[in-house]
């Protein structure tokens, strides 16, 4: 499923693009808007002012992986959006310094207190513990093949990692006082009767590593509570479990079919803990685009009901999903039509509309004060998703000033001879607390 998608002769036709683009967005190297994005107060946005409903962030930093060719990076940049630091996994690699090769590093999440990050690397099928403050790689955890998301639960006990390639959800227990790290429990989702009763004979895209194309686990979010994850299956059919993790050994508690709850793609719980939202991806026919693809569902993570399902995104390919830190909106972003939406997570319903956003944009996060949004942006190779709806221009990520929902900086971390190469997917703000 990850694999490279060759598409010669494009990359002079790309830098022409970058050009162009550059003349007319504010790179991030020459212009900042005259922003200070390090402010803290309190902003209006939308229908109300939004205040704090946590300890407030002293600082933060936003961490975007670019999984491209031979890249394998994490660069680093502070609230004033100047590039920090580099976490190079090939050159700590060669050098001796880690132990295993990080390859396609894909998604990042950080624990409670923002002291550790757990980034997920499908290619290389492990998960690698990062040390925030000092950016020190302190374990690197074999998962499985296509491990695609790795977060660690509320109460920072452990990482829960869904495995595209093997059809499993595994568990890394953690203890950070010790910076200790092992394998623990592990739910085979093939052999759950609730999985098998709806999923066993539907055709998904995931098990490649078994020897299976099933529904596999692609994303999850925990309740409040940390008793139960949300899990969207895919990468193709979809469909969604809720699975126990509280209780002894892993079981899924209920299981969605793909004819109700298509969900492939992002999960986010609500602020008040009581609701999950989930998204279905739709790349659609690149011969004959659909106008508009893909769907989003409510749950009550009381009672583990659907409650809302709709099909309107305003857009191709519902992807990266994200609620905003301090107020009741979840975005959403369209990877095909480089637009998104905005839910009010009070009413379910949609209040805004986000214009373009960026090239090919995928996984969304929110400074903690929820003034700007940072949505990662693909490369004209990218090298997962399908290519007619995952292919970018400008690798990178970009900044998105939240009351008014305008794109204000373009960042693209890549040198210019290696954006033909470069390939961002996932992206985290680390809070500052001390």
């Amino acid at each position: 499923m990850y694999k490279l998608i060759c598409q010669s002769g494009f990359a002079l036709l790309v830098l022409g693009i970058l050009l162009i683009f550059q003349g007319c967005d504010s790179v991030i190297n020459n212009d900042r808007s005259g922003s200070n994005l390090s402010e803290s107060q309190d902003y209006l946005s939308g229908d109300q002012m939004v205040r704090p409903n946590q300890p407030r962030a002293k600082d933060w930093e936003v961490w975007a992986l670019d999984q491209g060719e031979n890249l394998n990076r994490i660069h680093i940049y502070d609230s004033s959006l100047e590039e920090v630091d580099v976490i190079d996994f090939p050159e700590l690699f060669s050098a001796g310094l880690i132990g295993k090769q990080v390859i396609l590093p894909h998604m990042i999440e950080f624990n409670s207190t923002h002291e550790y990050a757990a980034v997920a690397s499908p290619a290389s099928g492990n998960v690698t513990i990062i040390r925030t403050a000092d950016r020190q790689v302190v374990d690197i955890i074999q998962t499985g093949a296509g491990a695609h998301m790795a977060a660690f639960t509320p109460d920072d006990q452990s990482i829960w990692v869904a495995n595209i390639g093997t059809v499993t959800f595994t568990e890394i227990t953690v203890d950070l006082d010790s910076e200790s790290f092992a394998i623990g429990r592990e739910l085979d989702l093939t052999t759950d009767t609730a999985w098998q009763a709806e999923f066993e004979n539907v055709l998904g895209g995931g098990g490649g590593a078994v020897g299976l194309n099933v529904p596999a686990p692609v994303c999850h979010q925990y309740t409040a509570d940390g008793n139960f994850a949300y899990l969207t299956l895919g990468p193709g059919a979809g469909g969604l479990v809720v699975v126990d993790i509280a209780s002894g050994d892993p079981i899924i508690a209920k299981a969605f079919p793909r004819d109700e709850v298509k969900a492939n793609c992002g999960v986010a719980r609500s602020q008040d803990g009581r609701k999950m939202y989930a998204n279905w991806g739709d790349p659609g026919d690149p011969d004959n685009p659909p106008e508009e693809s893909g769907e989003w569902y409510v749950f009550d993570t009381a009672s583990h009901t659907l409650l809302k399902s709709s099909s309107e995104t305003r857009g191709i390919d519902a992807h990266g999903a994200r609620v905003t830190p301090r107020g009741p909106w979840m975005w959403q972003v369209n990877r095909g039509t480089d637009n998104g939406i905005v839910i009010n997570t009070r009413t379910d319903n949609i209040v805004h509309d986000l214009d373009f956003v960026g090239s090919a944009p995928d996984i969304l996060d929110f400074s903690p004060d929820g003034k700007y949004a940072f949505i990662s942006l693909r490369g004209p190779n990218p090298l997962t998703g399908a290519a007619h709806v995952a292919t970018g221009i400008t690798p990178g990520f970009s900044v998105i000033k939240t009351a008014n929902r305008q794109k204000i900086a373009l960042i693209q971390p890549a040198a210019p001879d290696e954006r033909d190469r470069s390939d961002f997917h996932g992206i985290g703000v680390r809070s500052i607390f001390k």
